[in-house]
């Protein structure tokens, strides 16, 4: 029951942000190279006519003289003009011959081939939209197929198929193939605040430059670039051979077509849920705008959980997971510029705990804590001044999800106490609120939790919801906690820190 952490490229990092120049180039604001040209093509000669013959003192020289200049003025004219002419011929054939080296796909026609490619989705048109793809690449247009009647069924708007960087070229045959980085920009109409992105990897192939480009191979951008930092592949749409959509008015379910039965059965739970935090949101009078709705998620046991949106290396323990995904043109922002564009929710209806050997307000529990990570996510801000994220303190950041996820009721009638008081009796009361570094301790996760929420707690009964809320929402905008307690609730950290460790220990003696 985490909060995916959202990843933004540091500056000058190389890694998954795209591949490498083919030559070096000038780095964006995360690194990553931006277009450029081939070199300077050689400047055209400038030619002048010759100098006109000196004044003589003879007329008749002068006026004898005069026919002949003429001709020959006339001659050099001709001569200058057909030189001219040659010369801009070699020109532009010496350009064309530094633009075949350094750019033998031209980019002009790779941007082309993905606005062809957006207005076959828009318009509907299957057989246009899987046209580039090779079709002797096994099983290519088949992934293509199922992706393009996927996407069909989906409430998207702003979409868009962009490019981003490519790689360097390589001769194939008598023509070239270079692996190029697709942004497929896209909104869910009445759910996300603004576009976000997921990467693709494209190797098209051109065998002669006359010859229309082909793509060899489409998926996500190799697992060694990272690509969960900031690519968010595979979504539904790409995992699923076919998907199945369920929609309430505040809630998007996105399943495998097998567990439409679950996304039935489950919908109204997650829309209470979502009803249930969105008014929370708006008690705690936050001037900042929140999602109208939330996009989820249903997937089959830990492995898909840790596969959706992300490929993650060890298997998951966590029963559901908010995943921050990028805004549109999150490479060229500033470190002013949004992180967050929007949250994708993922719940694992296999759980035990809250599913198959669960109770309805367990489930109820999950889904608010997971979507409460989503109502605040597009607050995410980078640290003044950098593209790197603030840190945000764990226990703020869960103890609210905790919250949430509790149905706003006290924190000692969360689940977690009774096993909390068991920890509490065994090592004794904490000393400090628990942190990044020794959050996922062995055998104290759910302890932590349970404390984060009791700070939660302590916040909404000596302060206030509205100030909780408050310094919650300053928190993600990147401000520091010592910064947020100080001007939300006019305390230091430290005497913030000390009143809850006594309130927790009233609470629990």
């Amino acid at each position: 029951m985490t909060e995916g952490p959202p990843s933004v490229p540091p500056p000058g990092h190389p890694g998954p942000y795209g591949p490498p120049p083919a030559h070096p180039a000038p780095a964006g604001p995360y690194g990553a190279p931006v277009p450029y040209g081939p070199p300077p093509y050689p400047p055209p000669g400038a030619y002048a006519p010759p100098p006109a013959p000196g004044r003589r003192s003879r007329r008749g020289l002068w006026i004898g003289l005069g026919a002949a200049v003429l001709a020959l003025f006339l001659c050099a004219a001709v001569s200058l003009v057909g030189l001219k002419s040659y010369l801009d011929e070699r020109n532009d054939a010496s350009a064309a011959a530094l633009d075949d080296r350094y750019n033998p796909i031209r980019q002009e026609k790779i941007e082309a081939l993905l606005a062809a490619h957006t207005k076959a989705l828009a318009e509907r048109n299957e057989k246009t939209f899987v046209a580039p793809f090779d079709p002797t690449t096994k099983g290519l247009v088949a992934e293509q197929t199922s992706l393009y009647r996927n996407l069909s069924v989906l409430p998207l708007a702003d979409v868009r198929f962009e490019y981003l960087t490519k790689g360097d070229f390589r001769p194939v045959g008598g023509g070239h193939e270079v692996d190029v980085t697709v942004a497929f920009v896209h909104r869910f109409d009445g759910f996300d605040l603004g576009p976000v992105e997921e990467w693709y990897r494209w190797t098209i192939v051109q065998t002669d430059k006359d010859a229309p480009l082909k793509v060899t191979h489409a998926g996500g951008v190799p697992a060694e670039r990272k690509r969960d930092a900031i690519t968010h592949y595979p979504a539904p749409w790409d995992k699923w051979r076919s998907i199945h959509v369920e929609r309430t008015p505040h809630t998007l379910l996105i399943v495998d077509s097998s567990l439409r039965a679950e996304a039935q059965r489950y919908a109204p739970i997650a829309e209470q849920a979502a009803v249930a935090d969105l008014a929370a949101w708006q008690a705690g009078g936050v001037g900042a705008p929140a999602p109208s709705g939330f996009v989820i998620s249903l997937v089959k046991g830990r492995a898909e959980l840790g596969s959706l949106y992300r490929t993650t290396k060890e298997t998951p323990t966590e029963s559901g997971v908010a995943i921050p995904v990028p805004p549109e043109g999150v490479l060229n922002s500033d470190e002013k510029g949004p992180v967050v564009g929007a949250t994708r929710v993922v719940v694992d209806v296999r759980d035990a705990y809250h599913f198959t050997r669960g109770t309805r307000e367990r489930q109820l529990n999950l889904f608010r804590h997971e979507i409460g990570h989503a109502l605040v996510g597009n607050l995410t801000a980078r640290a003044p001044g950098s593209h790197l994220l603030a840190e945000r303190e764990t226990w703020l950041v869960e103890g609210f999800a905790e919250y949430l996820g509790n149905g706003r009721k006290p924190w000692l009638t969360s689940e977690r106490t009774a096993d909390s008081r068991a920890v509490i009796r065994e090592i004794g009361l904490p000393y400090s609120l628990p942190g990044r570094l020794t959050w996922d301790q062995e055998g104290r996760v759910g302890y932590h939790y349970w404390l984060g929420h009791s700070a939660i707690g302590y916040l909404v009964e000596r302060y206030g919801e509205q100030k909780m809320f408050q310094l919650v929402a300053e928190h993600y905008r990147s401000r520091k906690i010592g910064e947020v307690t100080r001007d939300v609730l006019g305390v230091s950290y430290e005497e913030f820190e000390k009143g809850w460790l006594a309130y927790l220990k009233a609470k629990v003696r």
